[in-house]
């Protein structure tokens, strides 16, 4: 008793302990003024991008358009929620880009809070905090050339104290300036004359930079927007006796409906008639500089600056084309990431027209499409791309002269993304599971393109089960019980349905693991991930069933004890943000927290705080009633005497009057139920609730919803009146045997009365079976009667045969006597043609025979075998044998 109270006290000390210990779950957090977008620009407007590792999908960073005399970074916060204990590693992580299966990652040293490291030849600067994590950084200096592009997938790791592992989505790097810059800026005084350009070369080519190739590009350098070339173009009116300086200094912009340029520092002049309105000369240039790079006349003098002599010029001379001529491919196609900016981008098809003029429409999916934004070489398309962007345009051109002469233009314009989870709830950040309890969840998700589905635990990732398995047996000296992982998984994507679906089977405790989803296609990657932690189930270090009783349980008042393991409290309380609560459930109808003083609170009440120790006062608890003055102590003597044939006077008496089962029943035993119930105190966790309509109400009492983390009041998580481990059921029940009540004497009777009954059946039943067995033993045959009464007569019989043949003595037993008579015809015994009668001749075949000795005589009376059998002579068997018209008899 005194080891109960002790451990019932530390409990109470635990129970009231503020949950300051708690360690909270491993996870990104976002970072105030992070973009959040699919694709980020940086740019001279725009110099700074930040971004963070709480994105659960992979985006897309250009370093677009740079000026020498700035600086621009890339910030990637790799940040977690506060942490208690120092982490344990951050890492930053990179591959070359998505065919390459493995990633290269690098650990930052924890000693220092600053520092540098290079992955994939691109340098990062780091500053390290041991609680929070870290910052990475992409620094472009002043008047810095890259000798290689920034490009790259880059992520973050971080391991936490309990081993605990997250990792952060891609963040692929595109470096425009860099191919940008490969293109000549030098300033030029250099003159580029041209003869005079005839009407069938329009659209005519000029190019800025002559003889470089954007062949090496990476495709996607040619879906962008054209405004972050680096060239600009511009044209000199009376350029005559003007050098390519002075022609600069006068420049006025190309028109954009005369001219299109493209990145790669070609334009082309659309209109012949500009070059008809003077003498004009055009030129490029950079812009980072205000001279050019090429300047373009119809001729120059030579000297130490050359010197305009005559502007550009139309050969008009010259015919112009008799049919459509294409200058760009017929079918292009471009692959663009949604809800990225598109800015100035067109579509654009360049062709050269016959003199007799053409008209031209543009489709889309075979509609036609509004004429705003439409031009016969180009369609600008909207600012930002989005899904309803994608499809087949069609520019059609036809020469008004020959109706037949045209050309098409296709462009297949493909929207894509990444695979991205749609419902990222499928998988909280932190969630509770009960030992040997099951989880399982489906996560949908939506991809443009087929995916590759990876499910990791704790870092080792997986496309099928039977490789996780492998992967995790293989980490057995590591983790013996998390190599023992019963998980399965499968992967669907089709037309009609696209998800993920985990389960894990008996989750035991030490198999707390980071469990991660990711998913890869060529345009971009996706992930999720929650920690999930096996909480333990109760744990007695003094149970009701040590108070279970047999014989003489209700003499006197006892208690009994449902006491937690402390240890197991504190590491709910500590680990788990998680606290018990006890009470017990009394014959399955009452509850110790509404237990009426004038009920069935006369006999038990609860004797700690905490509820872990129920006191039973079978014939009823004397301190139970109030002390009452005596005005009104007369009062209460009279109703006690109109009451007393009525009221209870024992524990037992009460459970029968009201146990609901239709009447007053003597119940046997007395059950009482510890009933332990888990709270859980932190908003962060999420868990499956226990079953039930009844446990889904207390819930709500409770906590509002079982699965929000909006509530701050505790939410039920278990409750033992659902648990199906036995062993632990039958330590919370106690069962102490009630008093038996006395039997009637009426009973003893009534007993005595059926075993006389009974034995006298008995007796019936013996004398039936003896007169059934013996009831044809005894009975003779009255031979002669019965022959004659078939038709026989055995005297004559006998006459009328030779004698009687002599036998051997059979060495068989001799055949038991019968019933039945000798004449009988359905008695065959078989004829002297069957040679029967030869083997019962052998058989009988002996000197001396006695049978001659009874050789019948006429003069001998004739009298029945009863009247002739001397005694001590009986008859052994009578044989009647017909065959062929021969009688044999033997007796």
């Amino acid at each position: 008793m005194v080891l109960r109270c002790i451990a019932a006290a530390v409990l109470l000390i635990l129970l009231v302990l503020p949950f300051g210990f708690f360690q909270q779950s491993l996870n990104f957090v976002p970072v105030r003024n992070a973009h959040q977008g699919p694709v980020v620009y940086i740019t001279n407007t725009n110099p700074i991008a930040v971004l963070d590792a709480s994105s659960p999908a992979s985006r897309i960073v250009y370093f677009a358009k740079r000026s020498s005399y700035m600086e621009q970074f890339l910030i990637f916060y790799c940040r977690v929620n506060t942490q208690s204990a120092v982490l344990r590693s951050i890492s930053l992580c990179c591959r070359k880009d998505r065919s390459a299966s493995e990633r290269q990652c690098y650990r930052i040293s924890d000693t220092q809070p600053t520092g540098k490291l290079s992955c994939l030849r691109t340098n990062f600067d780091y500053t390290y905090d041991g609680h929070v994590g870290a910052n990475f950084s992409i620094r472009i200096e002043k008047m810095q050339d890259l000798s290689y592009p920034i490009a790259g997938l880059f992520s973050c790791s971080v391991t936490d104290s309990l081993q605990t592992t997250i990792t952060s989505s891609e963040l692929e790097v595109r470096d425009v300036v860099y191919y940008i810059r490969q293109l000549p800026v030098k300033p030029s005084n250099i003159i580029t004359s041209l003869k005079p350009i005839s009407k069938s070369a329009f659209p005519f080519a000029f190019e800025c930079a002559s003889g470089f190739s954007s062949k090496d590009w990476p495709t996607w350098m040619h879906t962008l927007n054209n405004n972050l070339g680096i060239y600009q173009w511009g044209f000199c009116k009376d350029c005559v006796s003007q050098n390519a300086m002075s022609c600069m200094e006068r420049r006025i912009p190309l028109p954009s409906d005369i001219s299109l340029s493209f990145l790669n520092g070609t334009m082309y002049l659309l209109d012949p008639s500009f070059l008809g309105k003077g003498d004009r000369a055009i030129m490029c240039k950079s812009d980072e500089n205000e001279a050019p790079v090429n300047t373009f006349a119809g001729d120059f003098q030579e000297s130490p600056v050359p010197v305009i002599k005559s502007g550009l010029s139309l050969d008009t001379t010259s015919q112009g084309n008799q049919h459509l001529v294409p200058l760009t491919e017929l079918t292009q196609r471009y692959v663009i990431v949604d809800r990225s900016p598109l800015g100035g981008f067109a579509l654009r098809a360049l062709y050269r027209e016959p003199e007799g003029g053409t008209h031209f429409q543009w489709q889309k999916d075979g509609l036609a499409l509004p004429t705003k934004g439409a031009s016969k070489f180009s369609y600008q398309l909207p600012l930002v791309a989005d899904t309803k962007l994608e499809g087949s345009y069609e520019l059609t051109v036809t020469s008004d002269v020959q109706p037949e002469d045209k050309l098409v233009f296709t462009f297949d314009i493909e929207i894509v993304y990444g695979p991205i989870f749609t419902d990222l709830s499928c998988l909280s950040r932190l969630f509770y599971v009960m030992k040997g309890a099951n989880f399982s969840t489906i996560c949908p998700f939506d991809s443009k393109a087929t995916s590759r589905c990876l499910v990791g635990v704790n870092q080792h990732e997986a496309s099928t089960p039977a490789d996780l398995r492998r992967v995790l047996a293989g980490e057995a000296s590591l983790n013996r019980k998390l190599s023992e992982l019963d998980i399965d998984f499968s992967f669907q994507e089709n037309t009609n349905k696209k998800e993920i679906q985990v389960s894990i089977n008996s989750m035991q405790t030490g198999q707390d693991f980071e469990l991660a989803m990711r998913l890869e296609s060529p345009y971009g990657d996706s992930h999720i991930y929650s920690s999930l932690k096996v909480i333990p189930i109760p744990k007695l270090i003094t149970s009701p069933q040590s108070s279970n009783c047999a014989e003489d349980c209700d003499s006197k008042p006892f208690n009994v004890s449902c006491v937690l393991d402390p240890v197991l409290v504190q590491q709910w309380k500590q680990q788990y943000e998680i606290s018990p609560t006890v009470s017990w459930v009394i014959h399955s109808q009452w509850l110790s927290e509404q237990l009426d003083p004038d009920g069935i609170g006369q006999f038990i009440s609860v004797s700690t705080a905490d509820g872990t120790i129920l006191s039973v006062w079978p014939q009823g608890n004397p301190e139970s009633q109030p002390f009452k003055d005596q005005t009104t102590k007369a009062e209460e003597e009279q109703d006690s005497l109109a009451t007393s044939g009525s009221r209870p006077n024992s524990l037992k008496e009460y459970i029968a009057e009201n146990s609901g089962s239709g009447g007053p029943r003597h119940p046997e035993d007395l059950v009482l139920r510890c009933r332990i119930r888990l709270m859980v105190h932190t908003n962060e966790a999420e868990f499956v609730p226990p079953p039930g309509l009844h446990l889904r109400r207390l819930t709500r009492q409770h906590a509002g919803s079982l699965l929000s983390a909006s509530s701050s009041e505790p939410r039920l998580m278990y409750d033992s009146s659902w648990e199906t481990d036995t062993n632990l059921v039958s330590q919370l029940i106690a069962t102490r045997a009630f008093t038996p009540e006395p039997v009637p004497a009426a009973a003893s009777l009534a007993w005595i009365a059926a075993v006389v009954i009974g034995v006298i059946i008995v007796i019936v039943v013996i004398a039936l079976s003896v007169w059934l067995y013996t009831r044809d033993r005894g009975e003779t045959y009255k031979l002669y009667e019965k022959e004659r009464a078939h038709g026989n007569d055995p005297i004559q019989e006998m006459k009328e045969t030779e004698g009687f043949k002599t036998y051997e003595r059979q060495e068989e037993q001799p055949i038991a006597s019968s019933r039945y008579s000798l004449n009988d015809e359905s008695m065959h015994v078989g004829s002297e043609d069957d040679g029967e009668l030869d083997e019962y001749e052998a058989n009988f075949n002996e000197e001396g025979s006695f049978i001659n000795g009874y050789t019948t005589d006429s003069a001998i009376p004739r009298r029945t075998f009863d009247q002739i059998s001397p005694p001590g002579v009986a008859v052994v068997s009578s044989t009647i044998s017909r065959h062929a018209g021969q009688n044999h008899t033997a007796v």
